[in-house]
């Protein structure tokens, strides 16, 4: 067992990625808790954890936004009893249950949230800075303020949370919305009779509408180049 489990599960969440704020304080009560992100801005909780301090001493944590996660115990697993690793066992798949089940909470609220905001925003202005930058057409974009605002469905056409766009082009998604399985559906609605591309970015995905009628467009938050598929998922 290391002499301070609580100064080991901190370090070992900062080489896993999770990078705490530097006034934030971890309790030890083996709840699942919400904190502040080095880098988040003002009022943003982007990380989840929940310290065990109870032997074996474990934890689990997160970063919602970046997605770096880690399960940690302060044991190496060889040197767990049998009644520590049951221990152990059962105290991950109740932190699992618990981070998915507040994970889905932050979903479903960014939903919401979109939701307003998309139902209150206007059709995009024509000559917003950053369409004329790119040559395109408002098409399915709306404003709110200076800003673009685009929809984020899933593919049956469900809003789950929104990209909006500045004039200067900077892009944000609204805050705890699920990307992973969803779209901007730039140029139309999947459907199986009709080629289906996939672009990364609204302005290329509409270029790309633009040019091929006939093929469904959609924009999606790529880590990798993506690649253009001409068949439906």
């Amino acid at each position: 067992m290391v002499n301070n489990p609580l100064v080991a599960f901190q370090e070992a969440m900062q080489a896993a990625g999770v990078f705490l704020a530097a006034d934030t304080h971890i309790t030890p009560d083996g709840q699942l808790h919400r904190a502040r992100a080095a880098d988040d801005k003002a009022g943003a909780l982007s990380i989840w954890y929940n310290f065990h301090p109870d032997a074996p001493a474990s934890g689990a944590a997160g970063n919602w936004r970046t997605g770096a996660r880690l399960t940690w115990c302060g044991k190496r697993l060889q040197a767990l009893t049998s009644v520590e690793r049951e221990t152990l066992r059962l105290r991950i798949e109740e932190d699992k249950r618990r981070a998915q089940v507040a994970t889905e909470a932050r979903h479903r609220d960014a939903a919401r949230r979109a939701l307003r905001v998309w139902n209150d925003s206007a059709p995009a202005a024509a000559r917003h800075p950053y369409l004329d930058r790119k040559g395109i057409a408002p098409g399915i974009a709306r404003q709110s303020g200076a800003s673009l605002v685009l929809p984020i469905v899933d593919f049956i056409g469900q809003l789950r949370g929104l990209q909006f766009i500045d004039a200067e082009g900077q892009k944000r998604f609204i805050s705890g919305m699920a990307k992973a399985g969803h779209f901007i559906p730039s140029g139309g609605t999947p459907s199986p009779d009709r080629p289906l591309w996939i672009a990364e970015g609204h302005a290329t995905a509409c270029t790309l509408s633009a040019l091929q009628p006939g093929v469904v467009v959609i924009a999606v938050r790529c880590r990798k180049p993506c690649q253009r598929r001409h068949r439906s998922p």
